[in-house]
């Protein structure tokens, strides 16, 4: 779920000189840039449009500044269309906030309303932002460890505390595939096409592909990526100490909402710069100086935000080492590329199930969309920036199939590349299928050129119907929701104050891993009023690898297995006595029962014989372990 947090690197600024007309040499953005003197008086100067990108803006001038004030209302209406369109996708959550949950996945939305309550306990009960106490008592959860998006609860905690957690955490992945959106618009519109229509479509590729709409599935994380095109552009255009200590402050709030992905987008953004040194050796090699200018501000910014954040990651309470080995094989298929997914318009028919579970359909681009690419390459192959692209997509998508490549769930390759580098440190930490994210912008930003070179042509219209029909398929459906599971009426009333004694844990008597879920849930309807034994969190197993979940204890592990196979087991004396050494450890006052535990009158039996006879409070048992602790 997290990762560290380098630098990006690129090579800056290359020399002023203007790049011939089917280069595509770097120069700096020209958005504060004032326009050159013009040749003569009655022709107006051409404003310092290439760019380190694209470069290959057409000379001329910019019809930004025909109509600064249209312009403006241009880009307005089209962020305006993004956010109208999250929305719609997410019409269904929108609709009954804290009642649904995504329908591929009910796992992580208590997490993420649990990390929004906890922001606000940050000011409310002054908690540590790092860490937390109410989840996996005794020991706590490391949050720098986990996704505590901090760089988006901490914004919403008038949100979370005026509608509660369930509508921020809507409202947070409404604004990550439309910020997302936004953003690429912005980059694309300011620095590598003429035409903003060519922008808007771009923009809208990059927030609304299927790898991102799959990830509305609750992975507010995941679609949070409306910094990344500012962090990547200011990287490769970097000259200037202000440059620098502009991504400095971006990497360093990118930190707080997703550190794998500012991870990945490092790794991209230096392929992209050893890509474009083998055609301009030369123009990198002059950039070097005032990149290092900058990138010193930029690290000199980053390490003193986050030095004690990271430390608190890698080495405070509750830190682990890498993911668990079954994340780090789980790559994407061969085939889910060509394929369609669920969540696209032509998805519900032509997805194959066995590709990928979602919310992971993070590579289904469509055959359609990738044949439009191949011919996209093709023709603007002399482009520098294509040929740079071409690149990062290639080495992301072989890396993008794990350690094992598959077809069908087939293996072609035993040991692909990804094996290569998944045991090395923070690459230890990225699940490899989300690897085929960093196509999505590079998709994005090919069509952006496409259509840009299409719409200056006399008959391009043709072809721009052409290449948009390749769109069609990949267009999204609304998000499909379920019921959310009932809390308690105990913990919703406010009985539990009643039969927990000072600062004591709750245990859930369903440890499985949806008990686990639930009880974050119970939690969370509380304000996070008590400790919680388990939970659902990245957290050290016995090994110091990370996990999910808390570390079995003896008494946890016999629930589970009655909440899983049903059936009483034999209770005797030594089970009574770890139970209670267990109740210690925990620190417990209540073992609750719920009304919707999966076996539960033989895990109402159990108990019974663990702990005595239980008491039934509104709609669940009650035992009272506080004695035995």
């Amino acid at each position: 779920m997290t990762t560290s947090t380098p630098e990006p690197a690129s090579p800056g600024r290359p020399p002023s000189a203007a790049p011939p007309a089917d280069a595509t040499a770097p120069a700096a953005p020209a958005t504060s840039a004032a326009p050159a003197t013009p040749a003569a008086p009655a022709t107006p100067a051409a404003p310092a449009t290439s760019t380190d990108l694209a470069g290959d803006k057409p000379a001329g001038q910019d019809p930004r500044r025909l109509d600064a004030w249209a312009g403006r209302y241009l880009d307005l209406a089209v962020i305006l269309i993004y956010f109208a369109l999250a929305i719609t996708v997410l019409g269904r959550l929108w609709h009954d906030p804290g009642s649904v949950n995504p329908a591929a996945n009910s796992s992580d939305p208590p997490f993420f309303e649990w990390a929004l309550r906890h922001a606000v306990r940050i000011f409310t009960h002054g908690e540590n932002p790092f860490a937390t106490p109410r989840l996996n008592a005794p020991l706590g959860v490391n949050l720098m460890a986990n996704t505590g998006l901090l760089g988006l609860t901490v914004p919403l905690i008038p949100i979370t505390v005026l509608f509660g957690p369930s509508v921020a955490l809507v409202l947070m992945i409404t604004l990550g595939i439309a910020g997302t959106a936004a953003a690429w618009y912005l980059v694309l519109s300011r620095h590598l096409v003429r035409s903003r229509v060519a922008a808007a479509i771009g923009g809208a590729v990059a927030g609304f592909a299927p790898g991102m709409i799959n990830h509305t599935n609750a992975h507010p994380n995941l679609v949070a990526q409306f910094l990344l095109p500012f962090i990547v552009w200011r990287a490769l255009t970097m000259r200037t100490v202000r440059h620098g200590i502009v991504l400095g402050l971006l990497v360093t709030w990118q930190a707080f909402l997703n550190e794998e992905l500012l991870f990945l987008a490092a790794l991209a953004a230096g392929l992209f710069v050893a890509g474009y040194a083998v055609s301009r050796p030369g123009q990198v090699r002059a950039a070097v100086r005032p990149f290092l200018r900058g990138a010193g501000a930029a690290v000199a910014v980053a390490a003193v935000l986050l030095a004690y954040p990271l430390w608190y990651q890698f080495f405070g309470p509750q830190h682990y080492s890498g993911l668990p080995d079954f994340v780090l094989g789980y790559g994407a298929d061969l085939a889910s590329y060509p394929a369609f997914a669920k969540l696209s318009l032509v998805g519900q028919s032509a997805a194959d199930g066995q590709l990928a579970p979602q919310p992971e359909e993070n590579t289904f681009l469509g055959w359609p969309l990738l044949l439009a690419l191949l011919v996209i390459v093709v023709w603007l192959w002399r482009r520098v920036s294509v040929r740079a692209l071409t690149l990062v997509a290639l080495v992301f998508f072989v890396l993008s199939l794990g350690a094992t490549a598959t077809y069908r769930g087939r293996t072609v390759v035993s040991h692909a590349p990804w094996s290569w580098v998944n045991r090395l440190p923070l690459f230890d930490s990225v699940v490899p299928t989300r690897l085929g994210l960093v196509l999505i912008p590079v998709v994005a930003v090919l069509l952006g050129y496409a259509f840009d070179e299409l719409f200056r042509r006399r008959y391009g219209w043709v072809g721009a119907l052409a290449l948009a029909a390749t769109l069609i398929p990949v267009i999204p459906r609304q998000l499909p929701v379920s019921p959310r599971p009932a809390v308690p009426a105990f913990f919703t009333s406010g009985d539990w104050r009643a039969h927990l004694s000072g600062d004591r844990s709750v245990l859930s008597a369903d440890t499985t891993w949806n008990g686990n879920i639930e009880a974050m849930s119970w939690d969370n309807a509380t304000d996070q009023g008590y400790r919680a034994v388990g939970g659902y969190f990245l957290g050290p197993d016995s090994s110091g690898r990370g996990g999910y979940g808390p570390q079995a204890r003896p008494t946890s592990g016999l629930l589970a297995n009655v909440g899983y196979n049903g059936g009483v087991p034999a209770i005797g004396d030594q089970q009574r006595a770890q139970a209670r050494q267990d109740v210690k450890f925990w620190d417990a006052g209540l073992v609750v029962l719920g009304p919707d535990a999966p076996h539960a009158t033989d895990l109402h039996a159990t108990l019974d014989q663990l702990f005595g006879p239980g008491q039934r409070v509104d709609d669940v048992w009650l035992w009272d372990v506080s004695a035995l602790g």
